[in-house]
């Protein structure tokens, strides 16, 4: 998996961040939020399949 980077740019001077660091941070946010949903997701069909009447 590669981590979008992208070009390197001049870091914002108000917010004492670099845009770099602000877009990894977002990316890192969405891929969190993927995963989480992706877990959720695996939660549910263990519960399923755990209490499944067959």
């Amino acid at each position: 998996m590669t981590i979008p980077f992208g070009e390197p740019e001049p870091s914002d001077a108000l917010l004492s961040k670099s845009v770099t660091s602000t877009r990894l941070r977002a990316w890192l946010t969405q891929r969190l939020r993927q995963l989480a949903a992706a877990q959720r997701v695996q939660d549910a069909r263990a519960l399923r399949s755990e209490f499944s009447i067959e």
